[in-house]
């Protein structure tokens, strides 16, 4: 790999009182994503990413709580030996890292009773739409008809 993509995002401090900039995730150029446990996430862990020009111009971009920006950075033969072992599996000094699963279909991840409730409610709301439309537009028309002026 050549490139690995990494997920920053501002989170509190423990005392709550200032923010600090947190790798949460890492992506490969194929699309798998991994996560970084809370207690390797803070930028004094990632000296070899916090000291690139990348990471200053994440730095300048992210000032609001829980702001983020997926970055791409090219792998120095440093960053390599940090991130990657020697069959290019994502870790994190020595520590493999988990996999995060994306979900495929969100509709599927619904409870089949929450699907029909959810159905139920569309019905309703389109029946009362279209009631209220039908009920609208013979407002109109006996209003047309009752205070139009008469035709010579």
């Amino acid at each position: 790999m050549e490139r690995l993509r990494f997920d920053f995002v501002v989170k509190p401090t423990a005392d709550g009182k200032s923010n600090t900039i947190c790798i949460n995730s890492i992506a490969t150029p194929n699309g798998q994503m991994f996560g970084i446990p809370v207690e390797f996430q803070p930028p004094n862990l990632h000296q070899f990413i916090t000291n690139t020009q990348n990471y200053v111009k994440v730095r300048k971009s992210l000032n609001k709580k829980y702001q983020t920006r997926k970055i791409w950075i090219t792998l120095t033969d440093d960053i390599s030996k940090i991130y990657l072992d020697e069959e290019q599996n994502l870790q994190f000094n020595d520590f493999y890292l988990e996999e995060i699963l994306a979900e495929t279909n969100s509709v599927e991840s619904i409870p089949s009773g929450s699907n029909k409730s959810f159905e139920k409610l569309l019905k309703k709301l389109l029946e009362d739409k279209q009631i209220k439309s039908e009920t609208q537009n013979l407002g109109r028309i006996v209003k047309d008809f009752l205070y139009s002026p008469p035709r010579k």
